[in-house]
């Protein structure tokens, strides 16, 4: 069992799906309790407010579960669907939908012949991490809309795994979407954010599979890129972007360049061991700027979700920017955390602000949000991390002249 006496539990599987699928034009039902989309809503989805719902909860009453009343699940959603006008319908399951063995996959096949929309489940159970929920809803999303294998665009990339939940406001991102067009790249998609322009989010689902390569910012992307490869050839790099060098050695695997070999640059600020805490493809990709860019000797990270199949060998990755130190660890323990970031000798911390909670000492602490820990507490705290901006909030506050 897991004990938070001072950090909030990081969001699960269906939150995962609703951040993944909330740019799509889609309907997210989560299959629960009434109230049970409310808290994904008000807390973890600060987008809820600009527009029409997207996520909604199935509204399930005691007596539904125990009796058993699909014929008003499903048409409740055949309503809101229609009158919406969705492009689809996901079904997301939770906790609820385990323990009484709900048949998502019928009552989808139902949806779909009752509404003429395209419907699928997405097989979460509520106790996963957010970042698995999402890879199924990217693999659903992927399976239900893209077609057979077309010609590939020259100089054309997909970026995978751009989800709230890692990578905050769109905002942040774009920085990054900026520098891969200045270095001569058109992209097809992003999954999941709206391009500029783009009018039909579903249209760019379907021209995915024309990308030359992928470039997967969070392990929510991983099980995608795979996919893309096994079914379409594509390649794919993983790594986010932050900082100059960061931008460099990315662009470098994206041409299937030599990376530059890693060095010891003279430290452009006083501190000696770092210590970053976090979604793990960002959080590698701040280690290799703060190594790479200002010197730091030692940086460790602790990644707060599953970075396993971020170090897999598998076929079709041509490279990743993210190297694990023997003191790098997996964990979401809050007294584990804790204890690395009182280890007297770290001297700087990248996280989230809710972790300033477990410090017991004087540290020099940098902001960088994790919307799945925090939701919309720090939404709108300024902060970058992407490319040259990314470079310039850490210039500022590793050297006091910004004060994060």
């Amino acid at each position: 069992m897991k004990i938070f006496h001072k950090l909030l539990p990081m969001a699960t599987g269906y939150f995962g799906v609703s951040s993944a699928l909330y740019d799509f034009d889609g309907l997210v039902v989560i299959y629960g309790p009434a109230g049970g989309a409310w808290h994904i809503n008000i807390e973890d989805e600060p987008r809820w407010y600009r527009g029409p719902a997207t996520v909604v909860g199935a509204g399930l009453l005691e007596m539904d579960v125990i009796l058993g009343n699909e014929d008003k699940f499903i048409n409740n959603i055949a309503k809101v669907a229609t009158e919406r006008n969705r492009r689809f319908v996901a079904l997301a399951g939770t906790p609820i939908s385990e323990i009484i063995g709900t048949d998502l996959k019928g009552f989808a096949r139902t949806l779909e012949a009752r509404t003429e929309l395209p419907v699928f489940m997405v097989p979460t159970a509520g106790s996963e991490p957010y970042p698995e929920g999402a890879s199924k809803a990217f693999l659903a999303l992927a399976r239900k809309f893209m077609g057979d294998p077309v010609p590939k665009r020259p100089h054309s990339l997909n970026v995978l795994g751009a989800i709230h939940l890692s990578t905050g406001k769109q905002g942040h991102i774009e920085p990054l979407l900026a520098t891969l067009r200045l270095a001569g790249y058109s992209l097809c998609s992003v999954f999941s954010a709206s391009l500029p322009g783009q009018t039909d989010p579903i249209l760019a689902v379907r021209e995915a599979p024309s990308a030359a390569c992928n470039l997967v910012v969070s392990t929510s992307g991983l099980a995608l890129a795979e996919y893309l490869y096994a079914t379409y050839q594509t390649p794919y790099v993983v790594g986010m972007p932050v900082g100059r060098r960061g931008v460099a050695d990315v662009l470098a695997l994206l041409a299937q360049r030599p990376v530059r070999a890693a060095e010891q640059s003279e430290p452009s600020a006083p501190f000696r061991h770092g210590l970053v805490i976090g979604e793990p493809v960002l959080s590698y990709g701040v280690k290799h700027c703060l190594c790479q860019d200002f010197g730091l000797p030692e940086v460790d990270v602790v990644s707060v979700t599953p970075s396993e199949a971020l170090f897999r060998d598998v076929p079709g990755c041509l490279g990743r920017l993210a190297v694990r130190g023997p003191r790098d660890v997996e964990t979401d323990a809050e007294q584990d955390i804790a204890d690395r970031m009182n280890d007297p000798a770290v001297d700087v911390i990248v996280a989230d602000p809710c972790y300033q909670a477990l410090l017991t000492r004087d540290v020099r602490f940098i902001p960088l949000p994790h919307i799945a820990m925090s939701a919309r507490f720090h939404w709108d705290m300024p902060y970058e991390y992407a490319a040259g901006k990314g470079y310039a909030y850490f210039s500022g506050a590793l050297s006091g002249t910004a004060n994060p």
